[in-house]
């Protein structure tokens, strides 16, 4: 099913609409929705667990268990997993917001720290119970700002506030990032294996060079996150990191090539 407007997204959830472009909707209050959906907004999901983190949201052992937050772009299908526990009641909150009033990925959107709208479900971020209140605090506030009402100033506050929460979440990826490190040096040391042997194999001159795309194939994991991956390992993003491997190899192989017997 496709929800096209926010207006329809809180009739689905039973809530009631304070903004037509921004909306905060207690998911407890909603009945279960089975089937999946897609939005033509974003959304963004905060869920608490008193049971283990289901597997679609992809928590590993080093993670932090006390909540998860999903946040999706527009036009993404979202399984109805992301809201509802087993019983098929919806738990958590949700935040709805049009592009004409934030647009995350929209013109300096990824470059200002936002592209985990592009990861994959199981890609989600993991909370602590200090980050889990934080968000909900922020929630809380944008909740409030709507009860204010429409006049001059709410897009503006609503912005803003839209972007400090996802400000945070930008910090919490950062730190489940570093919590994973050793995961990550496994994906970079397999990534280095590889374009040494490409760039070894004389390919490089005749066939395109591997990019984001072809190294999630790989990984089992999307092109946003494995480019955000590699830049908080290295400094780098997939096409500097190939330049710079690219060059590493040239180098190494001139070397070899001019190195003199002793």
């Amino acid at each position: 099913m496709t929800v096209r407007s926010i207006t329809r997204c809180n009739r689905l959830f039973s809530a009631t609409t304070a903004n037509p472009l921004v909306s905060m909707i207690r998911l407890s209050a909603a009945e279960g929705i089975r089937q999946p959906l897609r939005f033509g907004f974003y959304t963004v999901w905060l869920r608490g667990w008193s049971d283990p983190c289901p597997a679609l949201f992809g928590r590993r052992a080093c993670d932090f268990s006390d909540g998860t937050l999903t946040l999706l772009p527009p036009g993404r299908a979202v399984d109805p997993g992301v809201w509802s526990v087993g019983s098929g009641r919806p738990e958590g909150r949700l935040l709805c917001f049009h592009a004409s009033v934030f647009d995350p990925l929209g013109a300096g959107g990824s470059s200002g720290g936002y592209s985990f709208f592009e990861y994959d479900t199981s890609e989600s971020l993991h909370l602590s119970r200090r980050e889990r209140a934080e968000l909900e605090g922020e929630m809380d506030r944008i909740e409030a700002e709507l009860d204010w009402g429409i006049d001059e100033y709410c897009y503006s506050i609503l912005s803003g506030r839209i972007r400090l929460l996802l400000d945070y979440a930008s910090r919490f990826y950062r730190r489940q990032f570093i919590i994973r490190h050793d995961e990550n040096q496994a994906v970079l040391d397999c990534t280095d294996r590889r374009l040494g042997t490409f760039f070894r194999s004389g390919k490089a001159p005749h066939e395109r060079l591997p990019s984001a795309e072809e190294f999630a194939g790989v990984f089992g994991c999307s092109p946003a996150y494995f480019n955000d991956l590699l830049k908080h390992e290295t400094g780098k993003d997939t096409a500097r990191y190939v330049a710079f491997r690219e060059l590493s190899c040239a180098g190494e192989a001139l070397c070899r090539g001019t190195a003199r017997p002793e």
